[in-house]
């Protein structure tokens, strides 16, 4: 099987000759590579020198090949191509005030946050969203929508590289809540919602004219394997709006975009949000979402009671990353055997690290995993060192 065949035969429950330790660039688990501070740990404990896939959060990876060829892993294409031209957008400046970096937007937002956030990636501190009130919305919306779209000569000329692809592709459709929330901030819309909700729908009415008329296009040209969507609108407890508010405010969005994924041969439209996502799986379901990643363990997620209740969703993630932390190697087997096997028996499961590799992660025992993983999934790949139990 390549890389496609593979995909699709665990997404729609059939029988892969192995399967894969896959995961999207959000949540990259043990598979898309390591923010620095985490690669010169596992260099320091023994990882060779040349294997990369070291991540800028600005830059995304760098040689993320030799990454997934050492540790056996993969992940999607992701599409390069944005259709918007003459975004005006915001300048910015940037001064270094107190050993902090604080950053302040022409929009009117105002962030702090540790120094090379970009490569050590601590949760900036944001003091001001640049949407406050209607007034600060509609220059947000002046400065951000597009002039124009990019030629469709053009666009036909950069879409021609992913056409006879072998790996799944995946486009990003943007987001609902997601961006509202990067708007307002999760304060400033929960009180929206009662307070101010005329405004949040035309902001939503703006946010769905942009995915469609420069995701969707790209959607249909290039039939992508994997719509995805970026939302991050659970906490340790659940959702941070009601279903109710979901709908309201969400579901048109997300019933287009689905319309779309289905009408185009999607194999899967996938939602990568934190926490505790066991309500929201229901209600993303109902628009026709087929996947959620990366089901983060200390937030309470429980996959085998999702496989009970929602027997074609497709699951991702749900192996605790600490594990492969300096002391924590004992928890490993138990973490991997308890859980990998009945699942991957079942389908649809592609086994994973719940979300990145921390610091304190250590080659001996991130070896130890993958050894276990790649076992227990039957997966050849990968040149890294095995270690036995």
């Amino acid at each position: 099987m390549n890389e496609i065949e593979r995909f699709r035969a665990v997404v729609h429950f059939e029988v892969p000759d192995y399967v894969p330790i896959f995961a999207f660039p959000g949540a990259p688990g043990v598979s898309g590579g390591v923010l620095t501070q985490v690669h010169d740990r596992l260099r320091a404990t023994g990882m060779p020198t040349h294997v990369g896939g070291v991540w800028n959060l600005n830059r995304g990876p760098t040689d993320l090949e030799s990454w997934q060829w050492y540790w056996g892993t993969t992940g999607p294409l992701t599409c390069n191509i944005s259709l918007e031209q003459g975004v005006r957008g915001f300048a910015s400046s940037m001064r270094i005030e107190g050993g902090y970096e604080i950053i302040e937007s022409e929009s009117g937002a105002l962030t702090r946050q540790v120094l090379d956030n970009s490569n050590v990636y601590s949760m900036p501190e944001f003091v001001v969203y640049p949407v406050r009130d209607r007034e600060s919305w509609e220059f947000y919306r002046e400065r951000m929508t597009p002039a124009g779209t990019m030629p469709r000569d053009e666009v036909e000329e950069r879409c021609r590289q992913y056409d006879g692809r072998d790996r799944p592709l995946v486009i990003h459709a943007g987001a609902a809540y997601a961006f509202l929330r990067g708007l307002l901030g999760p304060e400033g819309l929960s009180v929206a919602f009662y307070d101010e909700p005329e405004l949040l729908h035309d902001m939503m009415d703006w946010n769905l004219a942009q995915t469609r008329a420069y995701a969707l296009p790209l959607i249909e040209r290039l039939r992508p394997e994997i719509v995805q969507m970026g939302e991050d609108l659970c906490y340790n407890h659940g959702m941070l709006l009601s279903p109710r508010q979901f709908r309201e405010f969400c579901g048109a969005f997300y019933r287009e975009v689905c319309d779309a994924a289905r009408a185009c041969g999607a194999d899967l439209v996938a939602v990568d949000t934190d926490g505790n996502a066991m309500e929201f799986v229901g209600v993303a379901e109902s628009y026709g979402v087929g996947g959620l990643f990366p089901f983060e363990v200390k937030a309470g997620n429980d996959l085998f009671e999702l496989r009970r209740r929602y027997p074609t969703l497709v699951l991702f993630g749900w192996l605790e990353k600490e594990a492969v932390n300096e002391g924590k190697g004992h928890l490993i087997e138990q973490e991997i055997l308890s859980k990998v096997p009945p699942l991957v028996q079942q389908g649809g499961y592609f086994p994973n690290a719940d979300h990145a590799l921390q610091p304190l992660a250590t080659f001996e025992n991130l070896c130890k995993f993958m050894t276990l993983l790649h076992e227990v999934t039957g997966n050849p790949e990968g040149t890294f060192p095995r270690v036995g139990r």
